[in-house]
């Protein structure tokens, strides 16, 4: 027979235990519901796709691709307009941007009759660029020939130039050629199928012929001079100016000058946006 102590003694043990067990089971419920609510927070939802606007969309697309991309997807009129605009203008500006800071260069030198090693490097660089003849002696600098070719084409006029002679970039000689410009080859160096016309690797190539052609071809030697006169006379070298001055890229003449200057005109707000 057990004794009163000993019984009380064992329900205490018994008390005990039991309080041991219910405490382990409520700490490891705890500890699981703990872990799973920092699982949830630590979750993050990330949607599958971003949507962005056609607009973002094709910029982005245009700045990887190099080549003219297809905008007659584009319905015409202005959304074709802007599509175009968003292609062509990055490459136009980047292209008057190089050649301002040559000719800034070359007008701060001068003057100055101290030429490093490097300088005469880069100047001998942009003489052969715009293929002016120079023998090298930093005492006798073409500087006249130099500072006529080494300008800009207004980046409106350069625009309106490509819209006009490609259709707003949907032109067969766009497409396959990546020429803007209706420009064309000789002498043996004509590739790609359009025969006749030059095709180059990318918008910027097309650009920066069309750019080096006009800055460097005797035809185009009386559109030099009277930008070089404005530049005289501290007058903007404009597209409205400039447009009337060229003479020679087209057999229709006059009536080629006018119509871009209309065109010009009817997308001025436009092109400018982009710029």
């Amino acid at each position: 027979m057990i004794s009163i102590p000993m019984r009380r003694y064992g329900a205490a043990i018994l008390m005990l235990l039991t309080c041991i067990f219910s405490g382990s089971v409520l700490a490891t419920t705890h500890t699981a519901t703990k872990s799973h609510k920092a699982s949830v927070v630590k979750k993050v939802h990330k949607p599958s796709s971003i949507k962005v606007s056609s607009k973002q969309e094709y910029s982005r697309n245009s700045v990887k691709s190099s080549s003219l991309p297809d905008l007659r997807k584009y319905p015409s009129g202005t959304p074709r307009k802007k599509a175009f605009l968003r292609t062509v203008m990055p490459y136009i500006t980047k292209q008057n941007q190089a050649i301002t800071a040559d000719r800034n260069w070359l007008v701060s030198k001068q003057y100055d009759g101290r030429w490093s090693p490097s300088e005469q490097a880069r100047l001998k660089d942009i003489a052969s660029r715009y293929k002016v003849k120079w023998s090298g002696n930093t005492r006798h600098i073409p500087w006249n020939p130099l500072l006529e070719r080494v300008d800009i084409i207004p980046n409106s006029m350069v625009a309106t130039m490509a819209a006009a002679e490609s259709g707003w970039g949907t032109s067969k000689l766009a497409r396959e050629n990546n020429n803007l410009f209706g420009m064309k080859c000789g002498g043996g160096n004509c590739r790609g199928a359009m025969k006749g016309y030059s095709q180059f690797e990318s918008v910027e190539q097309s650009v920066q012929a069309y750019v080096r052609n006009l800055n460097t071809h005797p035809a185009y030697s009386s559109f030099r001079k009277s930008r070089a006169q404005l530049r005289k006379t501290d007058q903007e070298v404009t597209a409205s100016t400039m447009i009337h001055k060229l003479k020679g890229y087209s057999t229709r003449g006059s009536s080629y000058n006018n119509y871009l200057f209309a065109m010009y005109q009817d997308n001025q707000r436009l092109i400018a946006a982009h710029m």
